[in-house]
């Protein structure tokens, strides 16, 4: 007979617990092994290039958080509650990304179109004027009559005001910090028609020439002073505004006009989540690959200010009848440019970068940032901190963590291969007026960080040209 022995409760402690966790040890690497091992099955399915989102809806209702709760999402809340999710870690052991997969593509793998994303330069070849043309209008206001200014602009650390032109459309007219003529003005309009092409929504950005005499005060017009506060806007301080925007070039002032967008504005998009009042958004923001991908495109031309104050929803047509279509705008803080004043650090670290904090703390500044020893060109005040030798895009980061951008898989990175123009030589006059030594610099960078891609990511592939001689096509623009 075979002895049982007994066991006692003491002898037992413990052993439940070792069971559970090496039961949740198994479960655990089942979840890690099974992804990798099971290839994603064909699809016999149509290839849908366009998304059915422009259904009519009711008018949603206007909002804007503030800067600081946006901040404070960021850079805290949205850290916390990425740790507290074991399922972006088992994806990330899978295939080294924490992202799912991207909701905006069709079964080929690319973006469809939609009111976030036209396909442009991805699936044919632009020449120059198309892509200066952009979202149309490339004169600008209209000048049949003199612009009516309306009012002032707000918000922003430039001066500026809201002009009515000939054709009754409202345009805004923004100035160059006083310390640095055409450093906004000629980044903001050229990286938006490189942003248009690449498929994205944006507004009419134009640079414009002008004298005191195409202006004209409207009635009821005011102005905001730092210790005046609101004060009615005449002839006699528009002219000392003016003046002081140190905007003139020769006998002509100097401006970026940006068009107001068609329909009722909504406020800025969320870079992840849904809009609950639109039916139409049925994919959580920080699953679409337009948003995702653009940590490629804003690396690039060091469009750093991606927050999301510098989006705009709009709803398009009648009330009840229209959609939401949603636009990036604001691309004054490109190619090394940031508002009053150029800023070294800005697209090498967050604007709150904590680790960067501690490690110069522990360092004790003896170890020196690479951004460091950025200087600006000698005889350009308009070039900003825009370089190749210090550029890193496994190392960029916007000024404010982007939810999107951190969702990011391996198919955003090589995405923006297929957004590259297919005309080299071809490159001719677009009608822009901007000096030709900026336009030499910046695409020579450009076409720098553009091989870095080459080199550096093989994943993601430029979309630019290597034909185009100088590395950029706005080099081949008419100045």
């Amino acid at each position: 007979m075979v002895k049982i022995p007994r066991i006692s409760p003491e002898s037992g402690r413990g052993k439940p617990l070792v069971s559970w966790l090496l039961l949740l040890l198994v479960l655990l690497s089942l979840v890690a092994v099974v992804p990798s091992t099971a290839a994603e099955p064909l699809r016999n399915a149509p290839v849908i290039w366009y998304a059915d989102d422009r259904q009519p809806i009711p008018v949603p209702a206007f909002a804007e958080p503030g800067l600081v709760p946006c901040a404070s999402q960021a850079f805290v809340a949205g850290p916390v509650s990425r740790f507290f999710r074991p399922s972006r870690l088992v994806r990330k052991l899978d295939d080294g990304y924490a992202g799912r997969p991207a909701g905006d593509v069709n079964s080929l793998g690319e973006v469809i179109n939609s009111t976030w994303f036209t396909n442009r330069i991805g699936l044919y070849p632009l020449d120059p004027a198309e892509v200066a043309r952009g979202p149309g209008q490339p004169e600008g206001p209209d000048r049949s009559r003199p612009w009516e200014i309306i009012g002032a602009k707000v918000g922003g650390v430039t001066p500026g005001f809201r002009i009515r032109d000939g054709r009754g459309d409202v345009w805004l007219l923004k100035f160059d910090p006083p310390d640095y003529p055409g450093m906004s003005t000629r980044s903001g309009v050229v990286s938006n028609l490189l942003f248009h092409a690449m498929g994205y929504n944006t507004p009419v950005d134009r640079v414009v020439f002008f004298t005191l005499d195409d202006l004209r005060v409207g009635e009821g017009a005011t102005m905001r002073l730092p210790r005046a506060g609101k004060v009615p806007l005449t002839e006699a301080n528009l002219e000392s505004v003016l003046r002081d925007s140190n905007c003139r070039e020769g006998d002509h002032y100097v401006a970026l006009a940006s068009k107001f967008l068609a329909g009722k504005p909504l406020g800025p998009f969320r870079t992840q989540g849904r809009r609950a009042d639109d039916p139409n958004d049925r994919i959580r923001h920080e699953n679409r690959r337009t948003l995702r991908a653009l940590r490629v495109f804003a690396a690039w031309l060091n469009h750093f200010d991606t927050k999301m104050h510098n989006s705009l929803d709009m709803y398009v047509g009648e009330p009840g009848s229209g959609y939401v279509e949603h636009n990036l705008i604001d691309f004054a803080s490109t190619l090394g440019t940031f508002g009053a004043t150029p800023v070294k650090r800005f697209g090498y670290e967050y604007g709150i970068d904590a680790g960067n904090v501690v490690g110069r703390l522990m360092t004790l500044g003896l170890v020196e940032d690479g951004w460091v020893c950025l200087e600006r060109p000698e005889g350009l005040p308009e070039v900003g901190y825009f370089d190749v030798e210090t550029f890193d895009p496994t190392g960029w980061e916007p000024d404010i963590p982007h939810s999107a951008m951190g969702m990011v898989t391996g198919r955003p990175r090589s995405w923006p291969s297929s957004r590259k123009p297919r005309s080299g030589p071809r490159w001719s006059r677009a009608g822009i007026r901007i000096r030709a030594p900026w336009t030499i610099w910046c695409a020579r960078c450009a076409g720098g960080r553009r091989n870095w891609y080459g080199t550096g990511l093989p994943r993601c592939r430029p979309w630019i040209s290597s034909s185009c001689g100088t590395g950029c096509w706005w080099a081949r623009i008419c100045w």
